[in-house]
């Protein structure tokens, strides 16, 4: 059965025959299908999983919070899932513009602050891990390590000069396990209800003004400092906004957060000493991997930002971490070429 069919028996299964279904265009960062489903002047969404990894948990994850949130309505209404019949969900479409690639007000990031709260202040009884969070510390090197080690084997082959950047990576690789040594000396928070995966494309301006958020397959329970600086650092928006400007969604955000976990500000710095290193590696081991598979990467901007532009930050804040990249810092890279532009 191909995917089309299969999500046509499971919107049959849920709503019934009489129902109109089609594709939507996929975004560029998408590894799901979107069809849109009209029954009854009634518009829902079927979002079919296609990745071999997120089968099982991913869309559990994503239906079983949509019935958690669903009296909060800060998310789509859930409607239907059947793991027997497929990994097709479908909720209730949510109507609203969504902010991707738009720089949000200070009135908004404290919308979004407000909205975070919301969440971790739903009850964690038998809640479920975020995705991500079973992984060790050892898990999470190895992988580091695996990526940047595929990135080399691509690159001393198809593009020579990203070589330039592999020792900086290494060098960074190794002052890991002391940060990481550090980090673990905290207190650590207890886990909170968190949204995961917080690219601005999944926040929904609704109608009225209101903020909501898609796609919940990675949700669960986490570090609320580690979700801060997955935020700050994410590819989607690691560029649209100052630190300063990011200041109206953290001082309302924090100043809930520290009243109940006074470390929380000291683990988000820990956590701003990982991430870069994370969409670093992983950005290259992505390029690196559609190349090998015959895509072209040539002018690749996965977040419609030049890649080389956006690595080159990356590797500038994890090198300069704790402090922030200068002007000069990131001057000092800006010969380095990850991946073929012309």
């Amino acid at each position: 059965m191909n995917h089309d069919d299969l999500v046509q028996q499971v919107v049959a299964q849920a709503l019934g025959s009489d129902t109109a279904v089609s594709p939507r265009p996929p975004l560029t960062f998408q590894s799901n299908q979107l069809f849109d489903v009209w029954q009854n002047g009634r518009h829902h969404i079927a979002k079919h999983y296609l990745k071999s990894d997120e089968l099982i948990d991913a869309p559990r994850r994503e239906f079983e919070a949509l019935q958690l949130l669903s009296p909060l309505d800060v998310a789509p209404q859930p409607t239907f899932y059947d793991p027997s019949l497929g990994p097709v969900v479908i909720y209730e479409f949510l109507a609203g513009e969504m902010w991707d690639r738009m720089k949000p007000t200070a009135v908004q990031l404290q919308q979004l602050a407000d909205l975070w709260l919301t969440l971790n202040n739903v009850p964690t009884d038998g809640l479920w891990l975020s995705r991500g969070m079973e992984r060790t510390i050892e898990d999470v090197a190895a992988m580091f390590s695996s990526y940047l080690k595929i990135y080399e084997t691509w690159a001393a082959k198809s593009h020579p000069p990203g070589l330039e950047c592999a020792p900086l990576c290494w060098d960074l690789l190794a002052q890991l396990p002391a940060i990481l040594a550090d980090f673990v000396q905290l207190p650590q928070s207890m886990l909170l209800f968190c949204r995961s995966d917080p690219r601005f494309a999944n926040v929904i301006q609704r109608p009225d003004g209101r903020l909501a958020l898609v796609d919940w397959e990675d949700c669960g329970l986490r570090d609320p400092a580690r979700d801060v600086a997955d935020l700050l650092t994410h590819p989607n928006q690691e560029d649209l906004l100052t630190d300063e400007e990011w200041d109206a969604f953290l001082r309302p955000y924090a100043a809930v957060r520290l009243k109940t976990d006074p470390h929380f500000n000291e683990r988000i710095q820990f956590y701003l000493a990982i991430f870069p290193i994370f969409w670093l590696l992983l950005l290259l081991n992505i390029g690196a991997s559609l190349a090998k598979a015959g895509k072209s990467i040539k002018q690749w901007q996965p977040n419609r930002i030049p890649i080389n532009i956006q690595l080159r930050r990356y590797l500038a804040r994890a090198k300069c971490w704790p402090a922030k990249p200068t002007a000069a810092d990131l001057d000092s890279l800006a010969k380095i070429s990850f991946f073929p532009e012309q």
